[in-house]
């Protein structure tokens, strides 16, 4: 609404002014409010335009970055190509450096994330098809299959992948 100030933060800001300055003295705050804002913007224009007039080009409020300042005004083309030509190559060594890097670390990342997911396959499979339990037996009543439902382990993963947490 009001430069970024939603509907419900300049009610809170009016309500705090009326509560701080009162229903009478208000209006006069907000005029002194609106001649201290018209004073600082003259100020600002004024001194952009001594600057510009001191130097001899035109400059906007948001050349006053001093990186902007410097790049716009004081150096040339050929200046800041000269000064960014070696970074730009250093930059890119450092880039083709790291791709080999990268590409090693990605791959490693990958047979990691595969050898967890065939751990976990395993000894899920194992201890779910009542193979070698931890009793030495077979299954549950040693016939290799378990005596009944509700003797088996609950299916944590259903609906998910499994992961660590699950075999352990």
């Amino acid at each position: 609404m009001f430069g970024g100030l939603g509907g419900t933060e300049f009610l809170v800001i009016i309500l705090i002014a009326l509560f701080l300055w009162g229903p009478d003295k208000l209006p006069k705050a907000l005029a002194n409010l609106r001649k201290f804002i018209s004073k600082a913007r003259n100020m600002a224009s004024n001194a952009a335009a001594d600057l510009s007039r001191e130097i001899g080009t035109d400059i906007k409020p948001e050349d006053l970055n001093p990186k902007t300042f410097v790049r716009k005004h004081i150096l040339s083309e050929e200046d800041q190509e000269l000064l960014t030509s070696p970074l730009k190559s250093t930059m890119r060594d450092l880039q083709d450096t790291a791709k080999p890097l990268q590409d090693g670390l990605t791959d490693a990342t990958r047979d990691i994330e595969s050898t967890r997911r065939s751990v976990n396959r395993g000894s899920l499979t194992s201890g779910a098809n009542g193979s070698n339990g931890a009793n030495g037996s077979n299954g549950a009543n040693g016939s290799g299959k378990p005596a009944s439902d509700e003797e088996q382990p609950p299916d944590r993963t259903r609906g998910r992948s499994a992961s660590f947490d699950d075999v352990t």
